[in-house]
Order: C-alpha cells, then structure tokens, then sequence
C-alpha cells in the first residue's frame, strides 16, 4: 500500500465536505486535502432540496454560486395544520442572515447540487478519493497524524496520513464513532421520506408545508422545481415511526389524499428515497479528538424542528477550511483551528438550535394532549 502524506482528508464530499476542502484549498496554495467519499458523483441524495440564501451567499463569496444562476428565488412559505391545533409561523431565516443577504430559498436538486459542490473542490486541488470508504483510523501520538485505511469497491486498499480528520460523513458518520462518539438515539432523530413529481395545482413560486395529524412535530412538504416538477416528501418523529408498524411511503399515500382534499392532485411519483436526520438536540463534541472535527449531519447539525442541515453544514464548512487552510499558510496550529471553529459555531447556532428543540418538544405534547389514547398507548 501506497503512504500519501497530506493536511487535511474530509470524509465525507457532500455540501458540507466539499465546501470545507474547497475554503481550505481556496485559502492556501500549500495545504494538501483528501476528499473520501464511498460513493461516486453524480449521486442521488434524498433531501427536500432547499437552499436557503445565507447559505448561497456563502457560495457566491467563494465563487460557487453559479448553481443557482437563472433560477428564482422563492420568498412565499405557506403552512397548513389540523383544526384547532395551532402551529407556529415559520420563518425563511432563523435570524442569523447577514443584513445584505436575500431572504428565501433556491429549490435545486441534491444530485445536481452535490455533484457542482464536489467538482469544484476536485478543481480546485482537492484530491479525488471517491469511491473509496474509510475501513479504518488510528491517530499516531508520535507524529501526531492520523493513519488512515481506505478501501475501493474493488477491494484494493489505499494509506493515508493526514495532520487532520474531518467527519463530515453523514447520520451514519464512521469517523464520528471512529472518535468514539455515539450516534443520534432514536429520540435525537427524524426520518424522511422524498419523492419527486409533477402537478399543475401549486404556483411555481410558493413552497409548501403542512402539518397532518400522523406527522406532528413532522410535516409534509411539496417544493417546486420549475416547469410543474415538485419535490414532495413527508418526515416525522423516528421514535413514533418505530412504535407505528407503518411504512414511510403510506405515510407519504396519506399525504397525497390529503393535498387531493386541498385540490392538489400529484402525478408522476418517482426517485423515492429515505433518510434519517440526526437533530442538533443531541449535538456531539464538534472537536471529540485531536486534530479531529466534525461537521454537517455527522455533527447532527440538523435544525430540529425544520430538519434543514445544508445551511449548518455549509457555514460549518467553510468556516472550518478556511480556518485550517489559514493556520497551514501561516504555519500555526491546526488544533486551535478546530478549537476556534468549534467556538464560532457553538456562539452562532447553538441558543439557537435550543430554541428550536424546544419548540418541537412542545408540538409533540400538543399532539398528545389532544390525544389522550395515543399518549396512554
């Protein structure tokens, strides 16, 4: 096996992976990064597709924004909710969109989204370990390196050496119990269920939520893509989808006859696609380890209540790469690097993030309170 020395190996070239190698390659012309990832691009990504705008004027500064050239930005959100069961005004922003930012969200889907995201990190000198997945990492106290064991759907194994660790490898995250961390208990998660489809019932700048009775603190969604395409999909509360016996896709027949008794009729299901969505109320240590971070959904940086991480995951991203990259140009310590991102994040996000566990925890008991069997049961 072939040793490769480098500064930084992502695992993990989703939005969040491939935004951070990219800010760290774009901030030094010295740094060497890996950019792992079990599968190859294009790939499909079950997602509700939204990206909201403080995320894309971050892609815009790096010069990635191109993704979202020609196509609207959609500013109007309606939410529907059971009768008598009031639910909260939702918010295109969590309050944390720079003054100069669009307030919205582009609607673009995740196969498209992800592949531009990665291709740009690989052009900019990121080095392309896709379709090869971690097997293994130990961290040699000695030279304070990871070793790192990756192994091709052929079999053959490839080393690396990298000074860093960044998980940023999803809800299953390998490097976050690698750091000997637990994964999202099921009352940290949610799960989700995408579809795509056509209808001529909704207008083409209007996103969808509605609040059914089986969903709280779930919901269903319908997001437009332009031309009567929609991104439909429904998403609920991990621990009542494992005590129903139901599948996720009669949930998702029980929100299509709901959206037909609204004169919404869906045609043309395809690409149906679960998901699981580890909840920021149940955040890890983003810094477990030395010279180890994590980022995106393997840092359950998951809006509990709304269930968006592109956002999260994207600042995460580049706030991380850009201080790693800084720190190898200006050969500082890579450890203070993970340590300040860590702080940035937690001073950001994290009331914030408490604030919405609470508003979810609060939807859940006003659906048993109006359903006193269910809650006994």
């Amino acid at each position: 096996m072939t040793t490769v020395p480098l500064d930084m190996a992502v695992i993990g070239a989703g939005p969040a992976g491939s935004v951070c190698a990219y800010s760290a390659l774009a901030m030094s012309t010295k740094i060497q990064v890996a950019l792992v990832d079990g599968e190859t691009f294009p790939r499909d990504k079950s997602c509700g597709d939204g990206v909201r705008c403080d995320a894309v004027s971050i892609l815009r500064k790096l010069g990635l924004g191109t993704i979202f050239d020609g196509k609207p930005v959609i500013r109007q959100l309606e939410h529907t909710s059971p009768p008598g069961f009031k639910c909260p005004e939702i918010s295109l922003t969590d309050g944390e969109v720079d003054p100069m930012d669009e307030i919205g969200y582009y609607i673009v889907e995740r196969k498209i989204f992800d592949h531009h995201l990665y291709e740009a990190a690989i052009t900019q000198g990121a080095k392309d370990y896709t379709g090869c997945r971690l097997t293994d990492a130990k961290f040699d106290e000695s030279q304070k390196f990871w070793n790192l064991i990756l192994q091709e759907r052929s079999g053959a194994r490839t080393a690396i050496r990298s000074r860093v660790l960044i998980g940023a490898d999803g809800a299953g995250s390998r490097v976050r119990r690698i750091a000997g961390l637990s994964l999202n208990g099921q009352q940290h998660k949610a799960v989700g269920l995408r579809a795509y489809a056509r209808t001529e019932d909704l207008a083409e700048n209007i996103m969808r939520v509605d609040f059914t009775k089986s969903l709280i603190p779930g919901y269903g969604w319908v997001f437009p893509l332009g031309g009567g395409k929609v991104n439909i999909g429904v998403s609920l509360d991990a621990r009542d989808y494992r005590s129903c016996g139901r599948s996720l896709v009669s949930y998702l027949d029980e929100y299509m006859g709901y959206l037909s008794g609204q004169d919404v009729a869906i045609q043309d299901l395809s690409g149906i696609k679960s998901h699981s969505l580890p909840l920021a109320s149940m955040s890890p240590p983003l810094v477990p380890r030395r010279q180890l971070a994590l980022i995106g959904d393997a840092a359950a940086m998951i809006n509990p209540f709304t269930g968006e991480g592109i956002h999260y995951g994207i600042w995460a991203g580049h706030s991380l790469g850009t201080a790693i990259g800084k720190n190898v140009s200006q050969k500082k310590s890579v450890q203070a690097a993970l340590e300040g991102y860590a702080r940035s994040y937690a001073e950001r996000f994290e009331e914030t993030m408490k604030q919405y566990e609470n508003l979810r925890k609060w939807l859940r008991f006003l659906r048993f309170l109006a359903n006193p069997a269910e809650a006994r049961s």
